[in-house]
């Protein structure tokens, strides 16, 4: 049995701060017995075991590992907008009071319209850093998750549901110190906490109160890069989907094995990314061949390799490895990396091409990197799982027949579910 759910991607950082390894395991620990009890939830899931276990409290044997593995890029703008505008949108940051895919907001209230987050919806995100010619010097990239630097801050880390709920000590001063090792000189640690209560106003609930740490900080978000932004990026969401993804789903008597129809028929996440399809259906077939199932320690979405196969020099000879550079985390378990051409060689990211193309976004180095976690199996056939009907569906967007649309139901003034829709399974 696992003693202790460790930081991502073997980082260190925690070691130096008093009590904090311990209280973010029990953070991890506490958000997979939150998923258990999610699931245990579900309509129809009564008389049922679940599948998903914490690792502290079950050992169910011999494991198997299974990756799972998408692209770095966004399938959401991909789908949206299509690859020329998808690039020119990766560029750029968005305001939290808009969502990426263009269905609702994510957040309510005026202080979100003033906060930004990137628009890279697959657990990677990147900054691109040009000269005043406008030549790329260098492309960052990170997978590492905000809860992380929450607990470095020394904040309460939130349950599934936003609200702040496991205390952990904290080292201000050691984030204050890591953002200007690796974003800038010019951080003051005033930058990186919030001025207000950050409250999302339909739900009438703080996420972030006043002198808690932001994550969506200018050094985060409009001026550099430390950690994930999107909403949609984060460990708990990670842990979340893994344990939703282990119910089985059927409409019409027949079992839903397609991803897209799985996660429009169940609503686990987004259902145009790359990521969050190929999670749930990787889950849920170790599910249906009745294994135990949970995320390998440490728990985390890593990026696994950068793919230069096919990228030149100006003078047409491959592209050395070591333009490619792990700054934090570890081979395969990578959490910040740099694409950077030393100056010796006496030219830019911008002479590099892929395939004959000059770069000329940072997606087009995303296009070539994977992002993985790893699910581990135990015990196959210890369960006789029973399929339960699909809750949702999805509408294919009548202007855009590659884009998936997920209504989602209206709330009321305590952001509770007031419309269930009915939609015909069209993505089915």
């Amino acid at each position: 049995m696992l003693s202790s759910y460790g930081p991502p991607g073997y980082m260190t950082d925690f070691d130096s701060v008093p009590g904090l390894l311990g209280d973010w395991s029990k953070a991890v620990s506490g958000w997979f017995d939150e998923a258990i009890k999610l699931v245990e939830s579900k309509p129809g899931f009564s008389g049922q075991r679940c599948q998903y276990y914490n690792q502290l409290k079950q050992d169910p044997g011999p494991t198997l590992e299974q990756p799972v593995v998408w692209n770095a890029f966004s399938g959401t703008s991909l789908r949206r907008f299509g690859e020329a505008q998808a690039m020119e949108v990766g560029e750029t940051v968005m305001p939290l009071s808009e969502r990426q895919d263009g269905q609702g907001v994510y957040y309510t209230g005026p202080a979100w319209a003033k906060l930004f987050y990137r628009p890279h919806d697959e657990y990677c995100e990147w900054r691109v850093d040009r000269d005043e010619e406008g030549r790329i010097m260098r492309v960052t990239f990170t997978s590492e998750p905000p809860e992380y630097w929450q607990a470095l801050h020394g904040d309460d880390l939130p349950n599934l549901n936003g609200e702040p709920t496991y205390p952990v000590p904290g080292d201000p001063q050691l984030l204050l110190e890591l953002y200007r090792e690796y974003v800038s000189p010019d951080v003051e640690l005033e930058d990186l906490i919030c001025s207000e209560d950050l409250v999302e106003e339909a739900e009438q609930k703080t996420l972030y109160p006043k002198g808690s740490y932001n994550p969506y900080n200018r050094w985060n978000t409009t001026d550099g890069l430390m950690h994930l932004t999107h909403p949609a990026n984060s460990l708990a969401a990670e842990i979340e989907l893994g344990g939703v993804a282990t119910i089985l789903r059927e409409r019409y008597g027949r079992r839903i094995t397609d991803p897209d129809a799985l996660i429009c028929g169940t609503r686990y996440g987004g259902a145009n990314r790359c990521s969050d399809p190929m999670i749930g259906c990787s889950v849920n077939e170790l599910a249906a061949l009745g294994c135990w199932v949970t995320l390998r320690d440490p728990v985390g979405l890593y990026m696994d390799h950068l793919d230069m196969t096919g990228w030149e020099k100006p003078d047409g000879s491959p592209v050395e490895p070591e333009y490619f550079r792990i700054l934090r985390g570890k081979e395969r378990f990578i959490e910040r990396a740099v694409f950077e051409v030393p100056s010796s060689e006496g030219f830019t990211v911008s002479d590099v091409t892929i395939g004959g193309v000059p770069i000329r976004y940072g997606g087009q180095l995303a296009q070539h990197i994977t992002v993985r976690l790893v699910g581990l199996a135990a015990e196959p056939g210890a369960f006789d799982p029973i399929p339960l009907p699909c809750e949702h569906s999805a509408l294919i967007d009548p202007a855009n027949p590659e884009y998936l649309i997920q209504p989602r139901p209206e709330r009321g003034p305590q952001g509770e579910e007031i419309t269930a829709f009915d939609y015909p399974d069209v993505a089915s």
